[in-house]
Parts: C-alpha cells; structure tokens; sequence
C-alpha cells in the first residue's frame, strides 16, 4: 500500500515572501545586480513605501556623533519608561554598504525599541564606492564609543550595551565588536546580527549562495556587486574587519542573536559565524526564519519581522551588563582609513 502525503502547507513566512516578490514584480523592481549606484539608492528608499506608519514612542532624538572624517547622523529612540535602567541598543542600517539611510530602518527600529524596553541609537555611516573599506567600519566603530559614552545622556544604562545590525549593517556590528575587543572600548553584552554578509561573496563555498542565487531579491549576482563596489581590493576582502568570519579566533567576543532567513544566500556563512563563536566558548544563538526573504527586517508587517522581534526581545532581557574587557594586549586587524 503506498501511502499519500499532502504537501504542508506553506508557513505564513513564506505566503508573505511571495507577496512581497509578486508586488516588486508588479511595481517593476529591477534586479539589484543591473542597477547603477543612484538607481540602487531610489531601489533601495522605495521599501520604505511599503513598511507602513510609523509606531509612536514616546521621544525620538535627531543629534550627530564624531567619525573619523567628520560628523555622523544618529536618530535615538526613547520607549516609555519602565522600571529598571534600560539597555542601549546601537543599530546600524544595512543597504549592501552602497545605500540606506536612518529613514530605511526608522519604522523598523520603533517597534524594536518598543518592545524591547531600550533606548535605540540609529547611527549612520559612510556609503561606498564614495567610502570604501576600512571607512564604514572606522565610522560604525567610532559611533559605537561615543554613543556608550553619552547613553546616560538619553536615558540608557552606560553600563548595557548591545550593538545590532541589518544585512551590510550587521557586518559593521561584528567589526565593531571585533575592533573594541582588540582595542579595550565598550564592551557589549550582547550582539544582534541580521542576516549578516559574513564572508567576501565571490568563490564562496557556502550551499545557501548555490540554492539561493536567484529568485528572491538578494541573489548572489547582488552579493558580489556589493561586495566589489565596497571592498574592491581582493586582500583587504580578506581582513577580518571586512569579512569577520575570517578572524583568527573569536574569544572574549560578546554572546550573539543571529537571524538569518531561509530564502537568502547569505544564511550559511551568518550559521556558520554562530558555530565559530561556540567553538570558541561565545555563546551564540541562531534563530533561522522559515520562509523569509533577506529583507524581512524592513518591512514589519511581515510575520517574519513579528518572529524576530520575539527573538530579539528576549535575548536583551535575557542579557544582563557584562564587566569590562579582560583580554590583554589591542591587535589592529583593519588598515587605517
């Protein structure tokens, strides 16, 4: 007897990804990889049309932080006030390193402070090919210590930090935290990372770049575009500090909340970072999203954005102020800007 099994059937994930491509379709999205640098801009600001009114909380702050080569732009969320000091959480946009704003992840992020409890520090950063690594990540670095050093300033634990990232963003997170680890700065207890580029994209090894190359928005193709217009130096490709799946070890790192989505070429090489960091006694906690496209965090009507912010929630209550660096001696592994 041969025994008949209906296909399940789709997760609401997957119902709202392909939503998300039907209606790109329809508007005439063209594929990222065929687009010019000011197309990917507009390309890239156009999801904002889709992300729905804003979630009100109860003060937003528009202020600038000093970078390496002048002043950068931060937009602090504040929730209402709950019992205890609240975390700060700085975020950086994602936006393939080219393009993006504070205006991208601004209904985003005020769902995220919301539910979390934390003061959100929204902080921006220099865009290729204009600014070229090692430039974006001295930016995200440079924002993470001034923003830890004014968090009583908006209301926030000095002594909690957690930095997070979306995509591009969530790359410049782990550098950040890979640069304060070698030179002693703020010690973050806990980093959120979003679908993370992790590694260069070309010639990867991972499956996920095979399975996912094309179909659901971010394909390889795109990956690679990225990546050439923001490190196009194939050793620099190499530092840690552009890729941080390549660093020699990752003790003393701060524990991790890595998301990543079935439907993105980059999920192999953010599951495989997570496994690195166990190995090397950081604890790291992969929550893969059935169904979800690479965007998922920019648009929170999505059922995947829902089921991260679950994630996310918990994961910042769940982590407590950690004690400042202990690992001796700072190592530089980026070249100066």
């Amino acid at each position: 007897m041969t025994l008949h099994q209906e296909e399940p059937p789709p997760s609401p994930s997957q119902a709202d990804s392909e939503a998300v491509l039907d209606a790109l379709r329809e508007q005439g999205f063209p594929p990222l990889e065929s687009a010019d640098v000011p197309e990917l801009r507009l390309l890239v600001g156009r999801l904002r049309r889709s992300q729905g009114a804003p979630e009100p909380v109860a003060h937003v702050l528009g202020t600038f932080v000093p970078g390496p080569a002048g002043m950068l732009p931060v937009r602090v969320y504040q929730p209402e006030p709950r019992s205890g000091p609240r975390p700060l959480l700085v975020f950086f946009h994602g936006g393939g390193w080219v393009a993006g704003d504070l205006d991208l992840v601004d209904r985003p992020l005020r769902r995220l402070a919301n539910a979390t409890g934390a003061v959100v520090a929204s902080a921006g950063y220099r865009l290729a090919p204009e600014t070229q690594f090692p430039g974006p990540t001295h930016d995200a670095y440079a924002a993470l210590c001034a923003l830890a050093a004014r968090a009583a300033e908006f209301g926030a634990d000095p002594g909690h930090l957690i930095v997070a990232g979306e995509s591009a963003g969530a790359n410049l997170a782990a550098a950040a935290c890979l640069t304060s680890r070698e030179e002693g700065g703020p010690r973050p207890a806990l980093q959120i990372l979003i679908c993370p580029p992790l590694a260069p994209a070309r010639h990867t090894h991972f499956a996920s770049y095979r399975d996912k190359a094309d179909g659901y928005l971010n394909t390889r193709a795109a990956m690679e575009r990225f990546w050439d217009l923001y490190v196009p130096d194939a050793d620099a490709a190499r530092s840690p500090l552009a890729a941080p799946l390549l660093a020699d070890d990752f003790y003393g790192l701060p524990p991790a909340l890595i998301l990543t989505a079935e439907h993105d070429p980059l999920r192999d090489e953010a599951e495989e970072y997570a496994r690195r960091l166990e190995r090397d006694q950081v604890p790291a906690t992969v929550s893969r999203i059935p169904g979800a496209l690479h965007i998922f965090f920019l648009l929170p009507h999505l059922t995947a954005f829902r089921a991260a912010l679950c994630d996310i929630e918990r994961a910042v209550r769940g982590h407590p102020p950690t004690a400042p660096w202990t690992r001796p001696g700072p190592r530089r592994h980026g070249a100066p800007s």
